[in-house]
């Protein structure tokens, strides 16, 4: 237990007692044995407040963040990069990704969530932001673009993130990346063909520039509207990000 914890953990304490120690009319000394009895006898009553206390902190921080992301959207141009949705939408979410970030795939499922729930009006935008710690992000950014050419970037993203430590943590990735691509009933010659394209390497320095400009630095970073939403979150939370951007 670090110090602000343990300060907070007894000023519970201290408060749970502190009636029954005015009521008896208790010395300093009494009360100090008082507040160490009450914190033996009684430690899930104590570990409760300081959860509620803790979520109750970070519920306004969170809302205090999301005041101020509304207050300062980006402008997030994305010229031809891949997206899913109608292009009429009221809603574009850009999502700033690396396919070799643990926390990129575990926003699959939330982000899926939010698409399934407003698919008529969400388009979905995705940019690659391979950070400097994963090396093998940008080879696994070429193979889905890759696949864009023969119209399965969207399968091909799932399959890179759900298969995420097989390739990973392969010597040679780019024969997982031929492997999923013939899963995806895909023409494999032409894939290994189009990851060495002079375009897709152009396509991730764009995308990379674009990830520099908006001081995107961590991934997975998201765009609604231009409303900034860092990390993994979880649907609930994107769904008040939706809220406040439609009024």
């Amino acid at each position: 237990m670090n110090a602000t914890c343990k300060a907070i953990y007894i000023a519970f304490a201290m408060m749970a007692v502190s009636t029954f120690s005015c009521a008896k009319g208790l010395d300093k000394k009494e009360m100090e044995t008082v507040v160490r009895d009450y914190i033996k006898n009684h430690p899930e009553e104590i570990a409760g407040a300081m959860q509620k206390h803790q979520a109750a902190q970070q519920a306004q921080q969170e809302e205090a963040a999301l005041k101020q992301a509304l207050a300062n959207r980006a402008q997030v141009t994305t010229g031809d990069a891949p997206s899913i949705g109608p292009d009429n939408a009221p809603i574009t979410l850009v999502e700033f990704s690396d396919f070799q970030c643990p926390y990129c795939a575990r926003a699959v499922g939330p982000i899926g969530e939010v698409m399934r729930n407003h698919k008529d009006k969400i388009r979905m935008v995705f940019i690659n932001a391979p950070l400097p710690m994963h090396p093998k992000a940008p080879d696994a950014a070429r193979a889905a673009m890759a696949a864009r050419l023969q119209g399965k970037f969207w399968e091909y993203r799932e399959k890179l993130l759900g298969k995420q430590d097989e390739w990973s943590s392969a010597a040679d990735p780019k024969k997982s990346f031929i492997q999923y691509a013939k899963e995806l009933n895909m023409d494999t010659a032409r894939f290994e063909k189009d990851m060495a394209r002079p375009e897709n390497k152009k396509r991730l320095d764009d995308d990379m520039a674009l990830a520099a400009k908006l001081g995107v630095n961590g991934t997975p970073t998201y765009f609604v509207n231009g409303v900034r939403v860092i990390g993994a979150r979880e649907a609930a939370y994107f769904e008040r990000v939706i809220a406040a951007v439609s009024k």
